[in-house]
């Protein structure tokens, strides 16, 4: 009896010395309910992560959650499946690989929206926010550096397994019956979960009108990366509108030209005579053969074919054809924001904004991604839907309608200019489609040009106006750089200009808000220079500029990438805090010396809700060029009885009635008007149809259904001898 005691107390000794091992289980002696854990282990990690990145963004953590919740369940299940039926070891390794990888993944995500104010897919990431890193390589180390502790909270479980899950959790081989059982009740929980997203008060959200960002911020990260890879596998549902436009017009029919605005310029001692009138009055529209792009499109252009000619065109105007035969300088503005424009500060930007057309109400919406989402709005009116990747997407589609295709048709010779580097978001291999026959950035001549890389806006304003200037008709793009974030003191932009912008606004703005201000003080003086260039030669007159910024300055608010300790947009904009339409509403610029001078009897102010996708059809209208206004997001700002609508592609919206907030679903009407929810549910239906439409056009490449390879790829002169 004492022998076998002692037999047993060694028994036990040695066990313990053995760190617990059960032989005969062939693994760790387990504790009540380890098990248990173990089979629940990636549905708890992965709703940890949906809930900590909803905190980190500062994002309502319970908006949606049901399905949040059931999508992070459901996919932790497929991975319990995964991860039983193999050997032990291999369970073991492919468990720390799925949670390592998701982990990771929520700390990627949680860095890139604290950067950039929006969610990525790793795609964009390494393409889009790629070239962000790597220019601005020292910031986003900080924010990584800054970022650790919240790095550590998403990847703290997957430490823990490593130190302690890994040896103590089970990772036996399964019957395949058992493991089954999980894959088959992932399926049914992500089927019935995604039935109800479709058919739930975020359907839009869901499918037609997924991005990343708005998918990722309603339907967790866990659905919102299940999506990415469906849509890019299998594409989406053929495209089903709601109906016709709905809005305000007159009857498309030829009316004579009565030249109303021409009695009144006569009037005026400064005018000038002006174009020659447009000889009818008619739509602005094409003889498109609509049956021949169905007969070679998808169910899903079919229906946007039925749904284009369901709407009724704007009209042309007595601005028909005023701008006709001028030469246009697009710019696109680096974090351009109006706030701060002053007539003693800024007196060139104030100039240009307040004496062409005065867009009083402008609004810059955010597409999802950062500058080259604007950019596609801007020169396509269009809205981009795949985050950074959108204009690389379209590099061979035939984008008909951009002013710098357009203006190539009429025999323009063209250039397009960035002083970053030449394939920062893959302009060099995008911008030409646009319509120019060339593209110079840094390492493509224009830092030959400039006498340094990277050169300060102004600069290259300064370099480049004299390859152009005797070369008219010119159509000229600009992608500017310098006020891009970080906005910090001991930058060249503040040493230049921190004085003059200290004596005018005072304490105005806080330190970090004036070094935003200077950085954009070199958009200022490269106008100046632009304007004084153009007087001197004697063109201003016959020289139209059109300028918006790519998307808000994000660089302001509260983020450890660009080290702000706290939102300094606020300080900007004046406000205690920030809608969407506060942070986007903006200034832009339509102007022509004329405008000032001899037709002064065209200005006018646009005080209704206008936005960039806007920009393009009432540029081709002043320009009198051909163009079908069904086939744009955007409307003609200068044609009456049109319906002023301003929306982003969350699905929130501003029109003369009222505001809707999406995320919060909050909708305030304006003074004088009530909540009129047949009203809401028409416009909700509108901003939809508008973004599938415009989705659907550039995904589908309809353009080309309509129209066909693009004929002129190259037209007037070249401004640039290559060496």
């Amino acid at each position: 009896m004492d022998q076998d005691r002692r037999t047993s107390a060694r028994r036990e000794r040695t066990s313990s010395a053995r760190g617990g091992r059960d032989h005969k289980n062939g693994g760790t002696a387990m504790w009540p309910g380890a098990k248990y854990i173990r089979y629940a282990l990636f549905p708890l990690v992965l709703l940890y992560g949906e809930i900590f990145l909803r905190v980190f963004a500062k994002q309502k953590v319970f908006r949606n959650f049901g399905a949040v919740f059931f999508f992070a369940v459901g996919a932790g299940l497929f991975f319990i499946a995964l991860t039983t039926v193999w050997k032990k070891k291999v369970n073991r390794i492919l468990t720390a690989v799925f949670l390592g990888l998701n982990c990771f993944l929520f700390t990627l995500e949680c860095l890139i929206r604290n950067a950039y104010k929006t969610y990525m897919t790793v795609g964009n990431v390494l393409s889009g926010a790629g070239n962000v890193a790597g220019k601005y390589a020292g910031e986003m180390w900080k924010a990584i550096f800054l970022g650790i502790p919240k790095m550590l909270v998403f990847m703290l479980p997957f430490i823990v397994y490593m130190i302690w899950g890994r040896k103590h959790l089970p990772a036996k081989r399964k019957p395949l019956i058992f493991s089954g059982a999980f894959l088959l009740s992932a399926f049914v929980i992500f089927g019935l979960t995604a039935l109800f997203a479709q058919a739930g008060k975020y359907k839009a959200v869901y499918g037609q009108q997924y991005t990343y960002d708005n998918a990722v911020s309603t339907f967790g990260l866990t659905c919102g990366n299940r999506l990415s890879i469906k849509y890019a596998i299998f594409g989406k549902k053929a495209a089903s509108f709601h109906g016709g436009d709905a809005a305000p017009s007159p009857a498309p029919t030829a009316t004579p030209d009565v030249s109303s605005s021409g009695e009144e310029a006569a009037q005026d001692p400064l005018a000038t005579p002006t174009p020659e009138p447009t000889p009818t009055l008619g739509p602005n529209v094409m003889d498109l053969n609509f049956e021949k792009a169905d007969a070679n499109g998808t169910v899903s252009t079919q229906s946007l074919s039925r749904y284009i000619q369901s709407l009724t065109p704007t009209m042309k105007n007595q601005y028909t054809g005023l701008f006709k035969g001028k030469n246009l300088i697009m710019i696109c503005a680096e974090a351009f924001c109006g706030a701060f424009v002053d007539p003693q500060l800024t007196p060139t930007l104030y100039r240009l904004i307040h004496n062409g057309f005065y867009l009083s109400q402008y609004y810059l919406p955010s597409w999802g991604g950062s500058t080259t989402t604007g950019e596609v709005a801007f020169t396509t009116s269009l809205a981009a839907n795949h985050g950074d990747d959108s204009m690389i997407r379209i590099q061979d589609h035939n984008l008909y309608f951009t002013l710098g295709n357009m203006l190539q048709r009429e025999g323009y010779s063209s250039i397009a200019f960035h002083n970053g580097a030449y394939d920062y978001y893959s302009r060099n291999e995008t911008h030409e489609n646009l319509g120019y026959n060339q593209f110079l950035a840094n390492e493509t001549g224009l830092g030959a040009l400039m006498g340094e890389h990277y050169a300060p806006d102004s600069i290259m304003m300064e370099s480049t106006i004299d390859l152009y200037i005797d070369h008219q008709p010119f159509s000229v793009y600009y992608m500017t750089i310098t006020g891009h974030a970080p906005y910090v003191r001991d930058k060249a932009p503040v040493e230049k200009y921190y004085d003059r912008v200290n004596s005018v606004v005072g304490d105005k703005y806080l330190e970090t808000t004036k070094y935003y201000i200077c950085y954009q003080m070199e958009l200022e003086e490269a106008l100046r220079v632009l304007v004084e260039k153009l007087e001197a030669a004697g063109i201003e007159d016959d020289t139209v500029i059109l300028m918006t910024g790519d998307h808000y300055p994000y660089g302001l608010t509260k983020s450890d990438a660009w080290g702000n300790d706290q939102d300094y947009l606020v300080d900007l904009l004046g406000h205690n805090d920030w809608d969407y339409w506060d942070r986007d509403e903006n200034n832009a610029i339509i102007w022509c010396g004329s405008l000032e001078h001899g037709d002064r009897s065209y200005w006018k102010e646009i005080p209704e809700a206008c936005s960039t996708p806007d920009l393009l059809p009432t540029a081709l209208n002043l320009f009198g060029l051909e163009f079908d206004s069904r086939l744009l997001l955007g409307r003609d700002l200068l044609a009456e009885g049109t319906e002023e609508l301003v929306f982003w592609d969350n699905l929130s919206w501003v029109t003369e009635r009222g505001k809707y907030d999406s995320y919060e679903e909050i909708y305030y009407p304006n003074e004088g008007y009530t909540d009129d929810r047949e009203y809401r549910a028409r416009i909700d239906e509108l901003v939809a149809d508008k973004l599938l439409m415009s989705h659907t056009i550039l995904d589908e490449d309809y353009y080309y259904l309509l129209f066909g390879e693009d004929d002129v790829t190259f037209a007037g002169d070249k401004l640039y001898e290559d060496d």
